[in-house]
C-alpha cells in the first residue's frame, strides 16, 4: 500500500516536473520571438513579453530578491539532472519512500535555508533604511535634485543598502524615472519599507509639496517600526526557544534509543511497518515546523 502510493506520487511529481519545464520553454521561446521583432521595429517601448521570462515561479522571485540569489535557466536545468540522478539513485537502493521523502524535504531545506537568509538580509536593510533616506534629506536640503541625492546618499549609505539600491542607482544615472525606477525596485522586493519609500516619493513627485517633509516623516515611521519589531522580538523569544525545543525533542530521543540500543532500529530500517511509520513521523515533523514557523511569524 505504501510502495504504490510513493510511486504513484512520484509519478505525478514527474509529471508535473515535466509540464513545468515545457510551459517554461514554450514562454521563453515567445519572449525571444517578441525581442527579435522589437528589434526589427526598433521600437521604444517594449512590448508585455519582452522582459526575460521568469525562471522560477512568481511567488518564489520576491523571495529570491530579498535572498540577493539569482536562478537562471541553466542553474533549474543543473538542478533538476542533480535530482533526477540522486533521485533514480535513491529509488534504487532505498525504494520509493525513502525517495519520496528526498523528494519532498531537501526543497523544503532548501526553502527554510533560503528563507532564513532573506530574513536576515532584509531586517539588516530595514535596520539601514532609516539613516539612508535621512541622507537623502540632507541633500535634498542643501539643493540637490531628488534623483541626485539617492545616487549621492548611496555612497554614504551602508553596504546592504548599497546591494539592493545599486542596480536602482545605475537606472537613476542613466536618467530613468525616479518614481518608476523606485516602483520597479518596491515590486521586485515586496518589502513593506521600501513599498513605502517609493510610494512617498511617487505621491511627491505626482502632487507636489515638500519631499523633505515626507521623507523626514517616513524615517520616524520606520524607526518606531523597528522599535515594536524589537519589543515583540523580545515578547516571544520564550516561545521561539519552546518551539525549537519541542522540534528537536523527536529527534534527540530518537538518537538516544539508537545510542542505548542499537538494534531498535532495525524494525524502522528492515520491515514495511517500520518504513510505514518512519514516513508518517517525519511527515508530522515537518507540518509540526511548518506550523510554528506560521505561529511564530511576525508581520505587521
Amino acid at each position: 500500500m505504501v510502495k504504490g502510493a510513493a510511486y504513484l506520487i512520484l509519478a505525478l511529481l514527474i509529471m508535473a516536473a515535466l509540464a513545468w519545464y515545457l510551459v517554461g520553454e514554450r514562454r521563453r521561446s515567445l519572449a525571444d520571438i517578441d525581442r527579435r521583432l522589437a528589434q526589427l521595429s526598433d521600437a521604444n517601448t517594449p512590448s508585455p513579453r519582452q522582459s526575460a521570462p521568469l525562471t522560477v515561479p512568481e511567488r518564489l522571485a520576491p523571495l529570491l530578491a530579498q535572498a540577493q540569489l539569482e536562478v537562471t535557466a541553466s542553474t533549474i536545468r543543473t538542478i533538476g539532472v542533480l535530482a533526477l540522478l540522486t533521485g533514480l539513485g535513491t529509488l534504487a537502493l532505498f525504494g520509493p519512500a525513502v525517495t519520496l521523502l528526498l523528494l519532498i524535504g531537501v526543497p523544503f531545506l532548501a526553502h527554510a535555508w533560503v528563507s532564513g537568509r532573506a530574513r536576515k538580509r532584509i531586517d539588516a536593510l530595514t535596520e539601514a533604511l532609516p539613516h539612508y533616506i535621512d541622507g537623502i534629506r540632507q541633500l535634498q536640503a542643501v539643493g540637490n535634485s531628488l534623483s541626485q541625492a539617492l545616487e549621492r546618499a548611496l555612497a554614504e549609505a551602508p553596504d546592504v543598502v548599497q546591494s539592493y539600491f545599486s542596480q536602482t542607482a545605475r537606472k537613476l544615472e542613466m536618467g530613468a524615472p525616479v518614481g518608476e525606477t523606485m516602483q520597479q525596485l518596491a515590486d521586485r522586493l515586496r518589502v513593506a519599507e521600501i513599498s513605502m519609500l517609493a510610494a512617498a516619493i511617487k505621491t511627491n513627485l505626482r502632487y507636489g509639496g515638500s519631499i523633505t517633509s515626507a521623507l523626514r516623516n517616513l524615517s520616524n515611521i520606520l524607526r518606531e517600526r523597528l522599535r515594536i519589531k524589537r519589543e515583540l522580538l523580545a515578547a516571544t523569544s520564550e516561545a521561539k526557544v519552546s518551539s525549537r525545543v519541542l522540534i528537536a525533542m523527536p529527534l534527540i530521543a530518537m538518537a538516544l534509543l539508537v545510542a542505548m540500543n542499537p538494534s531498535y532500529i532495525a524494525f524502522f530500517v528492515q520491515d514495511a511497518r517500520g518504513h510505514t511509520m518512519v514516513l508518517v513521523a517525519l511527515v508530522l515533523e515537518f507540518l509540526g515546523i511548518f506550523v510554528m514557523r506560521r505561529t511564530m511569524r511576525l508581520d505587521f
